[in-house]
């Protein structure tokens, strides 16, 4: 698969996560509500050949372990299960074979309305992820409340 071609999938999934799903936004619903139904949409596009799963944190049956990144200490602290702005060392959404070394495909990190500090920190962490557990693509989804939109980047 091609930078492009996971591109489309990511905008076919926010489309129509926009058009079934904006209540979410505008409710300014809890990011792990928001990447779930994405996921869920994305499923639809990536199809039975492959798994998308959110906060999936496994790599065979180990859990997966990113070495820190420099200048936020955040990284690897233990991180209650209702707090919002949480700073996981897993990854919001992938897309994988479930359960096999390989391959992985796509690796998400997601934000609500995020800050720059907090994008830079994810995209870190995404290259940190990818290169450690071997993702083709990354990408960065902006789940912005106030303007109910959705921004991509891949990376």
């Amino acid at each position: 698969m091609e930078k492009r071609q996971i591109k489309a999938l990511l905008e076919e999934a926010k489309k129509v996560f926009l058009q079934n799903e904006s209540e979410l936004l505008e409710n300014n619903t809890n990011e792990r509500s928001l990447t779930h139904k994405f996921a869920e949409y994305l499923q639809q596009f990536f199809g039975t050949d492959w798994s998308v799963d959110c906060e999936y944190n496994r790599a065979g049956s180990d859990p997966k372990i990113i070495e820190e990144i420099k200048h936020i200490p955040s990284v690897g602290e233990r991180v209650e299960t209702d707090d919002i702005k949480s700073r996981t060392v897993y990854p919001d959404i992938i897309v994988h074979k479930r359960g096999e070394d390989g391959p992985n495909l796509l690796v998400i990190e997601a934000k609500k309305d995020a800050t720059e500090v907090e994008r830079d920190y994810d995209i870190q962490k995404l290259n940190l992820i990818k290169q450690q557990y071997n993702y083709s693509f990354s990408a960065f989804l902006n789940f912005l409340t106030q303007s109910n939109e959705i921004e991509i980047d891949v990376l």
